[in-house]
């Protein structure tokens, strides 16, 4: 067998190559990420942030969601729902501040619905009627990209007659399939007084409650006449 000194320097630099590409790859990827986290100025927080990237929750959202910037307020969700646990309450205020100033509010309400635990019971709800995946994926985008449409986060400034004066107008401009009304601490308590008179302003949907100490969701589902 002949020896070509040339040729396996120039196999050796191609395999090395193709090895620090990849490994360049994998770098400029973390290099990205972590700059994209930059906005939270928390390294803790930063970490936290990371952690929910292995979450089996994030890894179904990511099986039938593919917007990247949806899938970032997702994860940020996540987090704070993760402090909220580890009653880290200064860490989430000020993440929460944080994806407001970043995002808006649109953006804040997307991970809100994540963080309460809403778009695991919506996706639950919507799997009970499914008819197509692809149908199944667009009702998801759906409700994420008009969640203003769809949920109406309670404040603690809020009134009753604030309640119900924005829930009908939201169900009346875009009669949703699901409309959800959801209230932490002491915007919890304005929901659950409202209760009876939403029962009776949406008698179009059946009801379902989520209750907890600190939260309150009523989630209003269409019946559908046959």
């Amino acid at each position: 067998m002949s020896y070509d000194p040339i040729e396996k320097v120039a196999k050796g630099a191609a395999e090395g190559l193709l090895d620090w590409g990849t490994d360049f790859i994998k770098k400029l990827a973390t290099k990205f990420r972590d700059r994209k986290l930059g906005f939270i100025q928390d390294q803790k927080t930063i970490e936290r942030v990371k952690e929910q990237y292995r979450s089996d929750e994030l890894a179904f959202y990511k099986e039938y969601i593919k917007d990247k910037e949806i899938l970032f307020l997702l994860k940020m969700g996540l987090t704070l729902r993760s402090l909220e646990k580890e009653k880290e309450e200064d860490r989430r205020k000020i993440l929460r501040g944080k994806i407001f100033n970043k995002y808006q509010i649109k953006g804040l309400h997307i991970a809100q619905f994540v963080e309460n635990g809403i778009l695991s019971r919506y996706i639950g709800i919507l799997i009970g009627d499914i008819s197509s995946i692809e149908k199944f994926k667009e009702d998801i985008m759906n409700v994420l990209e008009n969640i203003e449409k769809h949920v109406l986060f309670v404040r603690t400034k809020d009134t009753e007659r604030d309640i119900i004066k924005q829930s009908f107008s939201i169900t009346t401009a875009n009669i949703p399939m699901i409309f959800i009304i959801s209230g932490i601490a002491s915007a919890a308590e304005i929901v659950k007084k409202c209760e009876i008179k939403l029962k009776e302003l949406l008698k179009d949907y059946d009801l379902e409650k989520i209750s907890s100490s600190q939260k309150e969701t009523l989630v209003f589902k269409r019946i559908l006449k046959e």
